[in-house]
């Protein structure tokens, strides 16, 4: 299936032809249904392990340390998120000299 898509980032003007490969069977409308589901994840959680912490630039990449770490930053978004903290940049900024306001969250 062939997706075009047409649009404007960061002020500039993109115009994209992309193509996906699937075994499934659907029609037009369920396939990309399931692309927006895609980048709705990607957009969402991974998109902001990668810019917030970093995560794609660790050199972290022997045994489980990777992994276990992955873990821990989304455990720190989801705690940040859960305590109504719209922003990880700013609530970064605001907790990470403050010892008592990092305990507080998990209480």
């Amino acid at each position: 299936m062939w997706v075009e898509r047409v649009g404007i980032r960061a002020d500039k003007q993109y115009h994209e032809i992309v193509c996906y490969i699937s075994s499934l069977i659907g029609t037009t409308q369920e396939f990309a249904c399931s692309i927006r589901s895609h980048w709705s994840i990607e957009n969402c959680l991974h998109w902001v392990k990668d810019v917030v912490p970093k995560e794609e630039d660790s050199t972290i990449r022997l045994g489980n340390a990777p992994a276990n770490l992955s873990v821990l930053r989304a455990f720190a978004l989801n705690i940040l998120h859960r305590n109504g903290h719209t922003s990880i940049t700013i609530a970064q900024r605001f907790l990470s000299n403050d010892i008592d306001k990092l305990l507080a969250l998990v209480k």
